[in-house]
């Protein structure tokens, strides 16, 4: 355990454990009591405890085996000559897989053939008797292909006597409605800036390492945008750099994209030329390229350019930001849209620019 990065090693194993959103672990807990229960569909923001609350739902529901987990990878024949290799995760009553890691043009397949090959074999307790469904996990559902989805929609109803599935997804708004209709929506909402900060004061405790100062865990709590995940991981990392957690924060490590967003920020706001639209544009690639998803750029940059704009600016930024947001969710160019979005907000800074001269 000692190994362990914070983050794992105080996450809860059960629904008791949990301490955040009761409402949503007493939801969870009545489908454990009723003995059976629907295809489950669990959205919400990142870092908000999803994945946690699955794990819990199925430790509650099938017992400490599910929480054995082992990593393996599968090989999935998509043609008649090739095949693709995902990465499974899996206990005695589940299996837990991300099937959009192979891309738009072969995730449906993905689907059908692993859930059909899971479906076809029920698990069996250590007395030989049936030990009813088995579960499969899907992940970022929502990056699934249109084709994919239905491919889903059309599985899990075939499979529905010996199998059943738990979408996992950042938001619903990519989603087909014949998916959504046929699960049981599970929201878990973000966490609060209170609450990042008692949890990270808590592990604090456990590890028996001074409290942090109410300033160190408000700037942590605010940058860590209700991301519990990542807020335990920017307290770990001030703790390993030496931070002062007696400060007010300011010196606790970011990561390096960050950083370069609100560089991103400053240009927009400065220069308002079509050559840095393409300079911008470039160090979009850059991050693009090293996997930082486009959503949440967006966000981060909305985030530096409301903190750096003058008010008359703010609203047409929120307007754009909300408007390009949704079209992110809808395209597969993120670049794109992240340009598109880009100039709205340069064409906004020029007007504002000129009605003050």
């Amino acid at each position: 355990m000692s190994g362990l990065l914070w983050v794992d090693k105080y996450r809860p194993k059960s629904l008791a454990e949990l301490d955040k959103h009761p409402e949503v672990t007493a939801q969870l807990r009545g489908l454990v009591a009723t003995g059976d229960f629907p295809h489950l569909l669990v959205y919400g923001p990142p870092g908000a405890g999803k994945k946690t609350r699955v794990m819990a739902f199925l430790a509650e529901k099938f017992g400490a085996t599910a929480l054995q987990v082992k990593l393996d990878h599968k090989a999935v024949s998509v043609t008649d000559s090739k095949t693709v290799e995902i990465a499974t995760l899996s206990s005695p009553h589940h299996v837990e897989i991300n099937p959009s890691d192979a891309g738009p043009t072969y995730d449906r397949v993905i689907v059908m053939n692993t859930i059909r090959d899971i479906a076809s074999t029920v698990p069996m307790t250590s007395t030989g008797q049936a030990a009813g469904c088995k579960v499969v996990v899907l992940n970022e559902v929502e990056k699934l292909s249109r084709g994919a989805q239905q491919a889903l929609r059309r599985t899990m109803e075939k499979y529905v006597s010996t199998c059943r599935l738990v979408l996992v997804c950042a938001s619903t708004s990519r989603l087909i409605p014949p998916l959504k209709s046929r699960c049981l929506s599970v929201r878990v909402p973000g966490h609060g800036a209170d609450s990042v900060a008692s949890t990270c004061r808590n592990v604090c405790e456990k590890e028996r390492i001074p409290a942090p100062s109410e300033a160190f865990a408000t700037t942590l709590a605010e940058r860590s945008g209700g991301n519990l995940r990542r807020g335990l991981l920017m307290l770990e990392a001030a703790k390993m750099s030496g931070s002062a957690m007696s400060g007010d924060g300011r010196d606790i490590p970011q990561p390096d994209w960050i950083a370069y967003v609100a560089e991103i920020a400053r240009d927009i706001l400065t220069d308002q030329t079509p050559k840095r639209l393409y300079e911008v544009r470039q160090k979009y690639y850059e991050l693009l390229s090293q996997c930082i998803p486009a959503e949440m750029l967006l966000r981060e940059l909305v985030r530096n350019l409301l903190a750096f704009s003058p008010p008359n600016l703010r609203p047409a930024i929120v307007r754009a930001a909300a408007k390009y947001d949704h079209q992110l969710k809808l395209g597969s160019k993120p670049i794109m849209h992240l340009e598109a979005f880009t100039a709205h907000v340069m064409a906004a800074q020029k007007q504002c620019n000129i009605a003050l001269a």
